[in-house]
């Protein structure tokens, strides 16, 4: 459907009018054809950008149509860059509409024009003598007045007119003209919209103008303007030069001023809503009825106050209109209307909000400000000057208003607030997109999704997609979703997800993303150890979806399918780690029996995968539990393969120690390092392997190697040594046998 943006254009028919302006006008209009009175009038409409003042001035012109004895003239001051030729085309405007009001014999019109058009300039310059009414056609007459300023140079229109009207021949003109008028009870009425939108010079040029041809017998001005400022424009120049100035030099051209009629509050929101309404539908937009709540709750409280023209209403559903197409899906709706609203009725907060983010998504607690108490109180108080110095000009109510629109949209304010902590809610808010969530912050301002950032229209895409399509094809959206912005942002927006999703769904996702472990492997720093490395929050992400479902029989068909295909060995490894998250068996997923068959089928996996090396060399990471579990299930069989691989490769032992050599990093070693063999890794590795046998493979091996040095224990550098390690597990052996044989 294509979306319109309202063009805020005056009404002219009284159906039309919304705010009940069209008795206000219809008396103004009634009291003009009704007046017994030939003197000049000069009616002010006083109202504020926005109120209507235009429609009135069409309400008013409408009813003066009812009777033939009103010639309406609009003049637009808008037309002209000079005050010159302002002068000139007002009183040719003037000419022209009062000229078609009369009829005439068509033989005057080709003597008339030729006369004026092409004699007038030598006729006023050269020919003083009085007017001859008698040889005068009325068309000839009001042609005339209407070219008593264009004979004179545009230029020098400014300065002559004064003089030209006091001129004997314009004079006398003046007088029949008024006559004419009179005797066929005509009555002009000028209306002259907009006045405050002109500049200074342009704004005093017009009551120049009223000023100067406001004598006029019949003749009513309607002026519309907003007094305060207008009476700042043109104030400079009068008096003391200020605005009060300006308001005294009103009161000397207008005889009737009148204010706008105030807008009904439940009027302008009746209109407000009926437009938010257009904007949602044509935008086909879908709120459920808790977001309507929302939003009339916090639009009737905190921003109705501030509605008090229709062009503001107008304003703000046409800023919906824009920024629904630009951002539905992509940020949460009734947030959008609502910091849009702020954006409409309080412009300085809005700016400020928008330039000032970390005031807004940051913490105030100090159960999670870093800083410590003193800079929380200190930001607390700069907020509260800062928002004090916004509110300037705004009423105690409409200060509270914003305030509190302001917590709506950032809870976090709550702490500055109200002293309450809000122990949670930055999951909740991203998962639904809220404005306070640092992720979407920046997108209701620049109104589209920011490169590096998931298009949530493409993600929900992508998730109603997924049980129509292959493992392939998921696989080959993740790369094209984790290609346009980051596998953290992927990641991260999955998880928001993770409770949402049906088994159905749960499934395809746990075993695509199990074969795209590649995609989540990351460079090494020193900050990628634990469950916030990529492929840690893959493998959460498939633990929480098996978790979450109830029926355990189908979560461990899963379980066990992942252990067989999840890609490569190692992402199968982490998967089996989180399966195992709990520390008793009610917090755990499933059964003893069921772990071993998953630790099972990885043990044959990584044995199988090993091919011709010892599973200790090929998977070095992740052989302790392997190694540690497969003595637990069959003691025999895990022995006999260490026998076996040692017996017939010796050498290996010392891949089997640094295997069970914890790795180290810091920030002066950012590259992993093996780090000591202590005395806590010697009493673990013993309980799994016979430390005779190890021992003497150790030193049938590598003895005459190892007693060259002394053994060292560099645990806070990089310097260890694979003969080191030998070293120190013979230290710890020879150690403990030593103490064996003391205490015997």
């Amino acid at each position: 459907m294509q979306q319109s943006i309202s063009s805020d254009k005056p009404v002219t028919q009284k159906e039309e009018d919304r705010f009940q302006r069209y008795n206000f006008s219809s008396r103004i209009a009634h009291r003009i054809i009704s007046s017994k009175s030939n003197d000049s009038v000069v009616i002010g409409i006083y109202g504020a950008w926005g109120e209507g003042k235009t429609s009135v001035i069409n309400f008013i012109e409408e009813e003066l149509k009812t009777d033939d004895t009103i010639i309406p003239i609009r003049f637009n001051p808008w037309r002209f860059t000079d005050e010159a030729s302002l002068l000139v085309s007002f009183f040719n405007t003037l000419a022209t509409r009062v000229k078609a009001s009369f009829p005439e014999d068509e033989s005057s019109k080709t003597n008339f024009i030729s006369k004026i058009i092409s004699n007038a300039k030598r006729k006023w310059h050269k020919n003083k003598e009085p007017l001859k009414s008698n040889k005068e056609t009325i068309g000839e007459l009001i042609e005339k007045y209407g070219k008593i300023v264009s004979i004179f140079g545009a230029g020098e229109a400014a300065e002559s007119i004064g003089k030209a009207l006091s001129n004997v021949d314009i004079e006398t003109l003046k007088k029949r003209f008024e006559e004419l008028l009179v005797e066929s009870m005509k009555k002009i009425v000028v209306f002259i919209d907009d006045i405050d939108r002109l500049d200074k010079q342009e704004i005093h040029s017009i009551f120049r103008l009223v000023k100067l041809t406001a004598d006029f017998s019949n003749t009513f001005y309607i002026l519309s303007f907003d007094q305060e400022m207008v009476a700042s424009a043109i104030g400079e120049r009068f008096g003391d030069g200020d605005k009060e100035a300006g308001f005294n030099f009103l009161e000397k051209i207008i005889q009737v001023p009148l204010k706008m009629p105030v807008a009904q509050p439940a009027a302008l929101k009746q209109y407000c809503f009926e437009l938010v309404d257009n904007a949602i539908n044509e935008n086909n937009i879908k709120l459920n009825e808790k977001d309507v709540r929302r939003f009339v709750s916090e639009f009737v409280e905190n921003v109705l106050i501030r509605l008090r023209t229709p062009r503001l209403a107008v304003r703000y559903s046409n800023t919906l209109s824009f920024s629904f197409p630009l951002l539905n899906g992509e940020v949460n709706l009734v947030d959008l209307m609502l910091i849009e609203a702020l954006k409409i009725f309080y412009p300085s907060h809005y700016e400020f909000v928008k330039k000032n983010s970390h005031y807004f998504l940051s913490s105030y607690s100090a159960h999670s400000y870093s800083d410590g108490h003193g800079n929380i109180e200190t930001k607390k108080q700069e907020l509260v000057n800062f928002l004090e110095e916004l509110g300037k000009g705004l009423s105690k109510r409409e200060k509270e208003s914003v305030k509190s629109l302001l917590s709506e949209l950032f809870p976090r304010l709550d702490e500055a607030f109200r002293n309450t902590y809000r122990q949670k809610g930055d999951e909740e808010w991203f998962k639904n997109k809220r404005i306070v969530s640092p992720e979407y912050f920046n997108r209701y301002f620049s109104y589209t999704v920011l490169k590096g950032e998931i298009s949530d229209v493409l993600f929900d895409s992508f998730i109603a997609s997924i049980t129509n399509v292959t493992e392939g094809e998921i696989i080959e959206k993740f790369k094209g979703l984790i290609e346009s912005s980051s596998i953290d942002n992927f990641l991260y927006k999955l998880r928001s997800r993770e409770t949402d999703f049906d088994w159905e769904i749960s499934k395809k996702l746990a075993l695509s993303i199990a074969l795209s472990g590649d995609m989540f492997k990351e460079d090494y720093n020193v900050f990628s150890f634990g469950f916030e490395r990529p492929i840690s929050q893959a493998a959460i992400f498939i633990y929480q979806l098996i978790k979450k479902h109830n029926n355990t029989l189908e979560c461990f068909e899963l379980a066990k399918s992942l252990m067989k295909r999840a890609n490569p060995f190692s992402f199968a490894y982490e998967i089996n780690n989180w399966l195992r998250t709990g520390e008793t068996l009610e917090e755990k997923i499933f059964s003893i029996e069921q772990y071993q068959n998953l630790a099972k089928q990885l043990i044959d996996r990584a044995l199988s995968e090993s091919k011709d090396k010892p599973i200790f060399e090929q998977f070095p990471e992740n052989n302790q539990y392997l190694l540690s579990v497969w003595k637990e299930i069959n003691q025999n069989e895990f022995e006999a393969y260490i026998k076996k691989t040692l017996d017939a490769t010796p050498k290996k032992v010392l891949d089997l120690l640094r295997a069970f050599t914890p790795v180290m990093a810091s920030s002066s070693h950012p590259v992993p390092y093996k780090s000591s063999f202590s005395k806590d890794h010697y009493d673990f590795f013993t309980k799994l392997f016979d430390k005779e046998y190890i021992y003497e493979k150790v030193n049938n091996e590598f003895r005459e190697e190892i007693e060259k040095e002394a053994v060292k224990f560099p645990d806070m550098d990089n310097n260890q040594t694979d003969l080191n390690i030998l070293r120190q597990f013979n230290h710890w052996y020879e150690k403990e046998k030593k103490n064996i044989e003391t205490s015997e």
